[in-house]
C-alpha cells in the first residue's frame, strides 16, 4: 500500500525518528557547507586594467593628506628619462565605499592598501583586519615589525595585493618609502605577461632574429613589424626600425673589438651614438643630425649584467641639431670576454605628440630579455 510521509512518521519507533532527524540536520549542513564551498570554488573573472596601472585603496581623509603625498612623490615620480616627463606608474584613487558601489572596481589587476590600524573605525582598517586575521592585526598594531603583506586573487585572478599599515600617519609614510622599490619590482613582475604581449602581437620574426644571432651572438626574439633599415657589414652595424603612425621604434646594433675598461663609460658610450647620429640619422638640411643632448638633461648610467655578462647602460634624451625633433635613448655596452668584444645595442623612439614610458618598455625588455649563444661569426 503506498504511504505518504505522515503514516512514515508514524510507522518509525523512537530510536528511528532521532536517527532520522540526526540525518536531516547533517544533510541540511553538508547542503549549506557545499555551497559554501561552491561559492568560494566559482570561477572568478581575470583581473582588467593597463600595465604600469597601481590602485590605491585608503580613507580618502589618509590619501588627501601626508600619506598620500608621499606614495603619490614615489610612485609617480618620472620614468628615467622622457623629453616629457611621464610616471612611473599611473594611479588610482578608490576608498572602501568606492569599490562597493562599483564592484568592476574590485577586478583590477595591481593595488595597494593603506591603513592607519589604530583608527579601527575606518572601513579599510576593518578590511585590512578581515584580511590580515586577527591575529597578524594586533600583532602589527601593537608595534612589531610586521608593516607589511601581500596577497593574491582577492577578487579576481591575476590580482595582487600589498598591503602598507602602520600605526600612525608617520610610521605609514616610513612604510611607503621603504616598500617602495620592492612594490615597483614586483608590480612591474607582475606586469611583465603584458609587456610581452604588447611586443609580440603579431609574431617573431625568425629571419632578423636569426641575423642578429649570427652577427652578434645575441638569442634575441626581434618582434615581426621590425625590418631592415640600414646593414653596413664593414662596420658590424645592423639598423632595425619598426613604423607605425604614432612612433618610429628603433634597434641598433654593433661590435667591436673589447680592449679595455674604459670603453665602457660614459663618454665612450656618447661618443658611439653622436657616430652612428652622424653618419645614418640625417635630416633634408645639411649637418642636420641625431646628438645626445648632455648639456640640457642628464645621462643616466647603471651597472647591469645581461645574460651573465657584464653590463652598462645609459639613458638619455637625444635631439637632431637643427630641426624640432627629439626623443629618449637607451644605450647598453656588454662585455664579451670570450671573444674579446664589445657589443653596442642603442634603442630609441621618434614619437612627436606620443606618450613614450611603454614604448622605451617595450626595447628595454627586447634586449635585456636577450641571451647569448655560440652562434656568432668571429
Amino acid at each position: 500500500m503506498p504511504y505518504n510521509i505522515y503514516n512514515f512518521g508514524h510507522a518509525m519507533t523512537e530510536t528511528s525518528r532521532i536517527s532520522f532527524f540526526f540525518l536531516l540536520l547533517t544533510s541540511c549542513l553538508l547542503l549549506s557547507c557545499n555551497n559554501d564551498i561552491t561559492r568560494q570554488l566559482e570561477a572568478k573573472g581575470v583581473a582588467l586594467g593597463k600595465m604600469n596601472e597601481i590602485v590605491v585603496i585608503s580613507d580618502e581623509s589618509l590619501w588627501e593628506g601626508m600619506v598620500g603625498d608621499t606614495f603619490r612623490f614615489y610612485f609617480q615620480s618620472a620614468y628615467p628619462i622622457l623629453p616629457t616627463p611621464e610616471p612611473l606608474f599611473d594611479l588610482r584613487h578608490f576608498t572602501v565605499q568606492d569599490l562597493e558601489a562599483q564592484p568592476l572596481r574590485k577586478e583590477l589587476r595591481s593595488y595597494v592598501i593603506l591603513a592607519n590600524l589604530n583608527d579601527e573605525e575606518s572601513p579599510t582598517t576593518k578590511m585590512v583586519k578581515k584580511d590580515l586575521g586577527d591575529e597578524k592585526f594586533y600583532r602589527a598594531k601593537n608595534g612589531s615589525e610586521l608593516s607589511s603583506s601581500v596577497g593574491k586573487d582577492k577578487w579576481a585572478r591575476n590580482q595582487v595585493l600589498f598591503y602598507l599599515f602602520s600605526s600612525s600617519h608617520d610610521e605609514l609614510a616610513e612604510s611607503i618609502k621603504k616598500h617602495f622599490p620592492a612594490i615597483a619590482r614586483r608590480v612591474n613582475e607582475h606586469d611583465e605577461k603584458q609587456l610581452k604581449s604588447s611586443i609580440y602581437v603579431d609574431r617573431i620574426n625568425n629571419g632578423l632574429s636569426t641575423k642578429v644571432n649570427q652577427l652578434y651572438g645575441l638569442d634575441i626574439d626581434v618582434p615581426g613589424e621590425y625590418q631592415v633599415a640600414l646593414e653596413r657589414n664593414q662596420e658590424n652595424l645592423l639598423w632595425l626600425r619598426k613604423d607605425t603612425p604614432e612612433a618610429i621604434m628603433n634597434l641598433v646594433f654593433r661590435k667591436v673589438p673589447y680592449r679595455d675598461a674604459g670603453q665602457l663609460s660614459m663618454d665612450n658610450a656618447i661618443r658611439l651614438r653622436n657616430e652612428f647620429g652622424a653618419s645614418y640619422v640625417t635630416a633634408d638640411e645639411e649637418g642636420d643630425n641625431m646628438v645626445v643632448n648632455n648639456d640640457d638633461l642628464p645621462v643616466y648610467e647603471y651597472t647591469l649584467d645581461i645574460d651573465g655578462r657584464y653590463a652598462k647602460e645609459f639613458r638619455g634624451v637625444w635631439e637632431m641639431t637643427n630641426s624640432f625633433a627629439g626623443g629618449p635613448f637607451i644605450t647598453y655596452l656588454i662585455v664579451d670576454e670570450e671573444k674579446n668584444e664589445l657589443i653596442y645595442a642603442d634603442v630609441f623612439v621618434l614619437a612627436p605628440g606620443s606618450e613614450k614610458r611603454n614604448m622605451m618598455m617595450q626595447l628595454d625588455y627586447i634586449i635585456k630579455s636577450s641571451s647569448f649563444t655560440q652562434a656568432a661569426n668571429l
